[in-house]
């Protein structure tokens, strides 16, 4: 089954078992994001990658400067556990990351979370690859994926019981756009899937040509 048909089922149930109210607040605020051509002014293929270190869950230091030395990165930016979307997004990357390894590449995934969720999203999920944390979601600023999170939106994710303020250790109610890049070793991005619509993500099997293609010259 392909990624989009178990987001589209995560959909179906979520809007069967989500209050009208929240859901037009949400989908209005995904509407604002998507016309707003934020995804569009991220960083994309053909650009350099921002150089970042960051910490994963158990405190082991990621340098994307030092891993690109050693081969092409896959990064996959994620909003945090709590999303359900993201839950399935994460398991089928890991279902990939032995194709991604094979292919010569390393993968790591990305959240603006405490570290304590980072680790807890690493183990609920079974990954076998980091999740690295983005304090204040500084990393996913400079890739150009971070948003303010609007009053009335704010209000119905309290409401629900999400509070990011407390979840993500930070006060500023960010959220970062899920993406995905694969950069190569000399620090170009060859490959950028931005989805400012949490409900639609790219197939990790697209990584798998650009991958092959790297390994082969």
């Amino acid at each position: 089954m392909l990624l989009q048909d178990e987001l589209d089922a995560v959909r179906a149930e979520d809007l069967a078992n989500t209050p009208p109210v929240a859901t037009l607040v949400r989908r209005r605020a995904v509407d604002a994001l998507v016309t707003s051509g934020l995804a569009e002014r991220a960083v994309q293929a053909g650009e350099e990658a921002p150089t970042f270190r960051l910490r994963d869950g158990n405190g082991r230091v990621f340098s994307s400067r030092d891993a690109v030395l050693r081969g092409p990165v896959v990064l996959a930016f994620y909003r945090g556990r709590w999303c359900p979307y993201c839950t399935v997004d994460l398991r089928a990357i890991e279902s990939a990351s032995h194709d991604i390894r094979r292919l010569g590449a390393s993968l790591v995934v990305i959240s603006q979370q405490t570290p304590e969720n980072s680790l807890e999203t690493q183990k609920l999920n079974g990954l076998s690859f980091g999740s690295l944390v983005d304090p204040g979601g500084k990393v996913a600023h400079a890739f150009g994926l971070r948003w303010k999170v609007p009053d009335d939106l704010r209000a119905v994710e309290l409401d629900s019981g999400l509070d990011l303020s407390v979840f993500n250790g930070d006060p500023s109610w960010t959220l970062t756009m899920p993406a995905r890049y694969v950069v190569a070793r000399d620090g170009t991005i060859e490959y950028a899937d931005i989805s400012p619509d949490y409900t639609q993500r790219g197939d990790p099997s697209e990584l798998f040509p650009v991958l092959a293609h790297l390994a082969a010259h």
